[in-house]
């Protein structure tokens, strides 16, 4: 019994002994997809391979290091490849897609990339890529010329960093008509909309009109963009403006958008301008008409139309300055000129005056109808025309200097000498009588007369000197008595009687009339009579 139970025991032993080592070498034979992938690529030679883990970059050849590097910020490291050439490779699966194995296994490059190929390989959680040229190993991403590839990979980080940091947004768009390619501007837009991280791929498109029919190359179109906004009153915020530019290049579509809010507020409030303009132009009973550079009309006013009675679809029609004239002419709007060829010379150096603002002049009409004519420069090399009817001015005008004028006769009539001052003693009224009697006009000299100054004459004609200042301190009285009256006889025998009396506006009338000797007197009225 126990010989059994010992050799029982040597065989299990023996059998331990045969079982360890074969397990271990099993463990050691046995397939790693980790390690058989970075034997793969250990033999990749030039070939651009990227080996991930998930979405994980877990190993590359060197040349595909240099392309990783190359790709823009932000994501996974399968995102950031899969973005980086989905202009290269149209139709290049979402991570989600390439590692639940939904997808081609190969695709090939579009132009100008037709001789490229990327392909995919899939086993136990790990995804192997490879980019090379078309049966042949990509030789151009591992050439040896270093120098020149730091050259290019300075240069695109350049690029970038200029299109990430410009204000406009730069988008790009492939053959299906999906966003390939953003900058930065675009995609924050994109996030603040609303529409989706920055992260997803492809980004939304912001402007789908544009997209549907870009501007014609060359042109711009304005689109707005509602930003979603509220403010504090729960209002929805005013829309962004932008102009948008395309451009076609190699199957894909290039946009420019730069923001149009400050040009959209400008627009706006000279629109605001012009209208207030309009309704202040139709609100003026003064003619308008503004010629542009080209001296065609471009401007006029209701006034006008009523002035000049000319149709609304002559002016309309922006005739040009010298029809307009000549149809106001026609109109027997325009003093008829003796020499029409003279005056037609004639609207050149009115044109001129116009442009320099010199330009004005009197129009009388037949019937009374008088427009003073107003030329002025306006911006932009314009000129504009202001017509104002002036017949009640005057009218008015002619009236008054035919009374004043009346009013004149009438006093160099009266053998009284009168002079009249205004409450500041300056002169400003005085008849015939007056300037004979003390050889004086104050109305010849071209500056004011006071009454200090025509009373050091009549002092100098001799009298009692109290008398005198009597009378001119009556005359600049303002308040008392309303008048005063004396006598005054003068070096060469005349006896005057003065008087001052105040009249309407402040001012004081003074009268002078001589009383004498009986010869004198006859003599005073031989003179009246002859006048």
């Amino acid at each position: 019994m126990v010989q059994v139970i010992l050799e029982y025991a040597v065989v299990v032993l023996l059998a331990a002994a045969v079982s360890v080592p074969a397990l271990v070498l099993w463990a050691r034979l046995a397939p790693d997809p980790d390690q058989a992938a970075h034997r793969v690529l250990r033999g990749a030679g030039g070939q651009a391979i990227f080996l991930f883990d998930g979405e994980d970059l877990v190993d590359c050849t060197p040349p595909a290091r240099r392309i990783m590097n190359d790709m823009a910020a932000g994501g996974s490291d399968l995102g950031r490849l899969l973005r980086g050439q989905a202009r290269r490779f149209p139709g290049l699966p979402d991570p989600e897609a390439l590692l639940a194995g939904q997808v081609e296994r190969a695709f090939r490059g579009a132009a100008p990339d037709q001789d490229m190929r990327l392909s995919f390989d899939l086993w136990d959680g790990f995804v192997r890529i490879t980019l090379n040229h078309a049966g042949d190993v990509d030789d151009a991403l591992d050439d040896g010329d270093e120098t020149a590839h730091r050259r290019h990979a300075d240069e695109l980080a350049t690029l970038r960093d200029i299109t990430d940091g410009a204000p406009v947004l730069l988008w790009q768009t492939g053959p299906t008509g999906e966003v390939d390619w953003a900058n930065e501007t675009y995609l924050a837009l994109v996030e603040a909309q609303g529409e989706q991280d920055r992260m997803t791929w492809p980004p939304a498109i912001l402007f789908p009109e544009i997209h549907e029919t870009p501007p014609a190359a060359g042109r711009t179109r304005r689109v707005s963009l509602e930003t979603g906004e509220t403010g504090e009153t729960g209002e929805t915020g005013p829309a962004r403006n932008f102009d948008v530019q395309c451009r076609e290049r190699a199957g894909r579509r290039n946009y420019f958008a730069l923001p149009a809010d400050g040009i959209v507020r400008a627009e706006a409030t000279q629109r605001e301008f012009v209208q207030t303009l309009t309704k202040t132009f139709a609100q003026l009973s003064i003619g308008l008409a503004i010629f542009d550079q080209d001296r065609r009309m471009a401007l006029f006013n209701p006034a006008l139309l009523d002035m000049m009675r000319l149709p609304v679809d002559f002016l309309s029609a922006r005739p040009t300055l010298q029809t307009f004239l000549d149809r106001l002419r026609e109109e027997k709007l325009i003093a008829e000129p003796k020499n029409y060829k003279a005056w037609r010379r004639q609207l050149v150096t009115l044109e001129a005056q116009a442009q320099d603002g010199s330009y004005c002049e009197t129009w009388s009409l037949p019937g009374g109808v008088t427009f003073r004519v107003t030329g002025r420069p306006h911006p932009g090399g314009a000129i504009a025309f202001l017509f104002e009817d002036i017949s009640a001015e005057m009218s008015l005008t002619h009236r008054f200097r035919a009374e004043i004028e009346l009013g004149h006769a009438t006093l160099d009539a009266i053998d009284e000498a009168v002079l009249v001052v205004n409450g500041a003693g300056m002169v400003t009224l005085s008849n015939r009588a007056y300037r004979e009697m003390w050889q004086n006009d104050p109305d010849a000299s071209l500056l004011v007369s006071r009454l200090s100054d025509v009373a050091e004459i009549w002092r100098r004609h001799g009298g009692d000197r109290p008398t005198w200042d009597a009378l001119v301190d009556s005359a600049q009285r303002r308040s008392g008595p309303a008048g005063w009256s004396g006598q005054i006889t003068t070096d060469d025998g005349r006896r005057i009687a003065c008087r001052t009396q105040r009249i309407a506006g402040g001012s004081t009338l003074i009268g002078f009339s001589s009383f004498g000797s009986a010869q004198q007197a006859g003599k005073q009225r031989q003179g009246v009579a002859a006048r």
